[in-house]
């Protein structure tokens, strides 16, 4: 069984927020200095663990309708 992936939430360029699930914030932090190995310091220090994805972020299912908040799985 797969262990749940985290969420993060960074910015880069400031401002623009982006978001990631990775295993463990180490995975994440490789992610970020492999996507921006120019500027790391500029980007690792917005990375933040998140709790949930934000409001806009839709989920859905096979057939395209969108799963409410309450019955999506955990992960």
């Amino acid at each position: 069984m797969t262990p749940p992936l985290l969420k993060f939430r960074y910015e880069y360029p400031p401002g623009e927020a982006h978001f990631l699930e990775a295993p463990s914030a180490e995975a994440a932090v490789l992610f970020l200095r492999r996507t921006y190995p120019h500027n790391p310091v500029d980007v690792l220090p917005t990375l933040r663990e998140i709790s949930r994805w934000p409001a806009f972020w839709k989920t859905v299912d096979g057939q395209g309708l969108v799963v409410p908040d309450n019955v999506k799985p955990r992960s």
